[in-house]
């Protein structure tokens, strides 16, 4: 029985068996897409019986910017106030203390260099280099990465974050930054890698 089917469906067709499947196919490529506008469609709303008038609501009054306001860096949305903007100066300040870091980051990342000697990087931040020794191949430690562009991302009076890129010869890749200003200058606080 089996042979007999599979001979049945593997003999040539004839022309009105293209027809045929012609139309069989048709069918189904219209009752799918017949199916998926269904789909599509949205639910009609539910009508509630009740019809009472909305209680009116209380307007609560909008809370003022908070008091930390000054120690986080602003958001790429709308023109922050004036007290949160950064002057050209300062955005200046914080791209070349982040070149600074990265003078002596990149070589720490290629295990060329100690954590000690990066500059512009807070107590702390080094000492979590220190802890955290990145693990380079011995076929990557003689690439040289170098800043290709550093960019200010987000800048305020006392932070900034800014993304470098950097091309170490073989590939291109981004250093995001968090810096601080201190009284000795901008430094970084945290380096994502």
């Amino acid at each position: 029985m089996i042979d007999a089917l599979r001979a049945w469906l593997n003999r040539p067709l004839r022309d009105g068996d293209r027809r045929r499947l012609f139309a069989i196919a048709v069918a189904v490529i219209l009752a799918g897409a017949a199916g998926f506008a269904l789909l599509a469609k949205p639910a009609p709303p539910a009508h509630h019986a009740d019809r009472r008038a909305p209680t009116p609501t209380r307007e609560l009054p909008t809370p003022g910017p908070p008091a930390t306001a000054a120690l986080q860096a602003p958001s790429e949305e709308g023109k922050p106030p004036a007290a949160l903007e950064a002057s050209r100066s300062e955005v200046d300040a914080a791209k070349r203390a982040a070149r600074r870091f990265l003078a002596g980051y990149l070589p720490y990342t290629y295990g060329r260099r100690s954590p000690d000697r990066i500059a512009a990087a807070t107590a702390a931040l080094v000492r979590q280099l220190d802890n955290e020794r990145p693990r380079v191949p011995a076929r990557e430690r003689g690439r040289r990465a170098r800043v290709v562009l550093v960019q200010a991302d987000a800048a305020g009076p006392v932070r900034a974050e800014a993304t470098a890129l950097v091309s170490d010869g073989a590939r291109r890749y981004t250093v995001p930054l968090k810096l601080a200003r201190q009284r000795s200058g901008w430094k970084v606080t945290d380096v994502e890698s």
